[in-house]
């Protein structure tokens, strides 16, 4: 959903203009890159967004497919939001991309 200028879904805000990220109402503390990449999984929520789309709006170069650096950062993400639950707000579509989910 999106509220003036954030994006809210479930238990994840997130905040363009001060780039800042709450989970279950507390700052999550992220890179640039971070926010960058949650930013776009949470923008084309419920779309899978491709890894080939994460390589060019995110790392500005095309995919390399040898290169987990995607997947280092997903994953790291994804601890980020686990504080509270063991479920993850990314759902990995192998080979294909990520989808943020509720």
């Amino acid at each position: 959903m999106l509220v003036s200028d954030k994006i809210i879904i479930a238990d994840v805000e997130i905040f363009p203009g001060s780039r800042e990220v709450y989970y279950c109402n507390r700052l999550v503390t992220m890179t640039g890159l971070e926010f960058n990449l949650l930013w776009l999984l949470m923008s084309d929520f419920p779309q899978l967004v491709t890894r080939e789309s994460i390589a060019e709006h995110i790392f500005k170069r095309s995919l390399v497919e040898s290169n987990r650096s995607i997947n280092m950062h997903i994953s790291t993400i994804r601890k980020k939001l686990l504080v509270n639950t063991d479920k993850s707000q990314i759902k990995t579509f192998r080979g294909e991309g990520y989808v943020f989910n509720e």
